[in-house]
């Protein structure tokens, strides 16, 4: 089934191929910069997660589905990191995973239980034991 597109869509593409085109084709091969650019627009035209691992990207899955096993070093990690954090962050706005907060909730003050609770604890207690 086809995904539809939107113009935030449309746009948050443009900026991953632009943070694609600056930060990961001057460390990689032709062939594996365009694997990796387009495995990093997929995940947004189809809107799915990177793959993860305890958390984390699992990138010895994603070199796996690239075909770039071997020029997956620390440097090229680091490299796309915030690429794929960007990807998890824009997903998570738009599959409305936030949580609605009201301003009013946000603004009231916290209540902050003081010693004289835990001093009628300690009565209570005596009380009791007596």
């Amino acid at each position: 089934m086809p995904v539809k597109k939107n113009s935030a869509s449309d746009v948050f593409q443009r900026k991953i191929s632009d943070f694609c085109d600056l930060r990961l084709a001057p460390l990689l091969q032709p062939r594996s910069f365009e694997n990796l650019k387009g495995f990093m627009i997929g995940l947004v035209v189809f809107q799915s997660r990177p793959p993860l691992r305890a958390g984390r990207v699992d990138f010895q899955e994603i070199a796996t589905l690239c075909g770039m096993d071997a020029e997956m070093s620390p440097e090229v990690k680091r490299a796309a990191q915030p690429g794929f954090d960007a990807i998890l962050r824009w997903l998570g706005v738009t599959k409305g995973k936030t949580a609605n907060i009201s301003p009013a909730a946000s603004k009231s003050p916290l209540r902050v239980v003081g010693k004289t609770g835990m001093v009628r604890q300690v009565e209570r207690r005596r009380a009791l034991a007596s």
